[in-house]
């Protein structure tokens, strides 16, 4: 009887401990971040940065950015900065304006020739992100 009782014990504590797990998985998108398939809780913040690939210097182009959660507009951003960046490393910071509508804006005349990386930092609920884009200056 006392060989039994090892094995026995072993299958009765696993299926214990798979009722358990099935318990969470239920669960599993549940939680402080509320049940994401009944649409409650966090999403993640997105933007689209929009600039034209190319531009002529001295030329004045508009970049901006749509920021959306959850696909919806987010109008109430707590920062959206453009960090304009030439090829010897020097930045210049931008704050973005909304537009009323759906877009931070700002406008931007470049000049001097040459590739620019543009980055917006965003930040809003609780969330940063930070997509960036290149501009050709010709």
């Amino acid at each position: 009887m006392k060989k039994w009782t090892l094995p026995f014990l072993s299958i009765v504590l696993a299926a214990g401990l798979a009722a358990c797990g099935d318990d969470n998985a239920d669960t599993a998108n549940e939680g402080e971040h509320g049940d994401m398939e009944a649409g409650e809780g966090v999403y993640p913040l997105e933007v689209d940065l929009e600039l034209p690939e190319s531009a002529a210097a001295g030329e004045e182009v508009t970049i901006r950015a749509k920021v959306t959660m959850n696909e919806e507009i987010v109008d109430d951003a707590n920062e959206v900065e453009f960090e304009i960046e030439d090829g010897s490393g020097e930045s210049e910071w931008i704050d973005g304006e909304f537009d009323g509508d759906e877009y931070y804006i700002i406008e931007k005349s470049f000049d001097e020739p040459g590739t620019y990386s543009v980055t917006s930092h965003v930040t809003a609920r609780e969330q940063h992100t930070m997509p960036k884009k290149e501009i050709t200056v010709e």
